[in-house]
């Protein structure tokens, strides 16, 4: 009995234990082994790119202007891996900048598409430019078609060579200061190949008549300038001889070809009356009445006011805003506390595109 019970505690004899070879001792983990944190996911971006065409709208201006004008496209976030089309936003760069002025609107674009408050759209940003530092977007023998290069020429080709909705309906444009001006124009002008515009204006971007810009300029008038390179001629009369340009074209007085806004009288500077009655009737205050002589109307009109910090100047926008209210003319009426075309007013104007265009 002490024998089993010897044998029981003991148990049944196993074999001793194999030693770990040195080869299996842990090996520790070396620093590049270290997990790192993972990198945020990438998200999809629009693109940008350049394109040229050659306007035949702006070929034999009498200034000699070139007909040659680049434009930059943006395409949105999966715009090469679908096959829908989108709607297109045409955005005016302003007085003395060209097209590459508004770029960073894609940028902004994106991040709605990104936050779900704005759809995919294609941006195009045209060459608004000229000697006299901008063209108002508008026409005259003296600068060349402007209204055409736009609203014919570039619009049929984007259509041509991008996945557009080529319908006034899924067509917006917009821009700030004088692409404020020549979006209202365009928008008022062309409503058949515009259906939605969000004009960005300040100073006295709706009313020329109140300008203090004139003024300026007529203390400034010394005479006229010897040619058109005209750098060294004070801004307000160079503004004032663009507006002149389309207003009071005059093919039998080179180098400007244009009816001066000024004269020296006594030895001081003077408007000359009609010539600036002309220029004034360009300011969208005067043109919403031909525009309601059409049939056609906008499906979408909002209207940025900036610069809240120049009291006389937000008197002109809401005076503007009563004057489309008391026509009947639809629209939206917004005010920003912004500096002159800083990019406060992409958001708004994008989410207002989404909104308002057919996709």
């Amino acid at each position: 009995m002490l024998l089993i019970l010897l044998l029981v505690a003991c148990g049944t004899p196993t074999a001793e234990p194999t030693p770990i070879p040195a080869t299996a001792t842990p090996v520790p983990i070396p620093a590049t082994a270290t997990p790192e944190p993972l990198a945020p996911t990438r998200k999809p971006m629009g693109r940008t790119e350049i394109g040229e065409i050659t306007s035949q709208a702006l070929a034999n201006n009498l200034i000699g202007d070139s007909a040659k004008r680049r434009f930059l496209v943006y395409v949105p976030p999966g715009y090469e891996t679908s096959d829908e089309g989108y709607p297109v936003v045409y955005a005016l760069h302003g007085w003395q900048f060209d097209y590459e002025q508004l770029d960073k609107m894609g940028l902004q674009l994106n991040s709605l598409i990104d936050e779900g408050e704005a759809r995919p759209m294609i941006l195009v940003y045209p060459d608004g430019g000229n000697a006299y530092k901008g063209s108002w977007y508008q026409s005259s023998p003296t600068i060349g078609d402007y209204e055409g290069y736009i609203t014919g020429e570039l619009a049929d080709l984007i259509d041509a060579n991008y996945r557009t909705l080529p319908d006034r309906e899924s067509r917006g444009i917009t821009g700030c200061s004088m692409g404020g001006m020549g979006a209202i124009h365009l928008a008022f002008k062309y409503p058949d190949v515009f259906s939605v515009a969000a004009p960005v204006l300040g100073l006295y971007d709706y009313d020329y008549e109140n300008d203090t810009g004139w003024e300026k300029a007529r203390e400034a008038y010394e005479g006229e300038p010897d040619d058109l390179d005209l750098g060294g001629v004070p801004w307000p009369i160079v503004s004032s001889m663009g507006g002149a340009a389309i207003a009071a074209p005059n093919p039998d007085k080179p180098p400007f070809y244009l009816d001066m806004p000024f004269e020296v009288v006594d030895g001081e500077g003077q408007i000359v009356p009609d010539v600036y009655e002309k220029i004034v009737a360009l300011a969208p205050k005067h043109e919403v009445h031909d525009y309601l002589d059409q049939p056609v109307r906008l499906r979408g009109l909002l209207l940025v006011h900036e610069q809240l910090n120049v009291p006389e100047e937000i008197v002109v926008g809401r005076n503007f805003d009563k004057t489309l209210t008391d026509l009947g003319v639809e629209h939206e009426y917004l005010e920003l506390d912004a500096g002159h075309c800083d990019e406060t007013w992409y958001a708004p104007v994008l989410k207002f595109m989404s909104d308002q265009l057919a996709f």
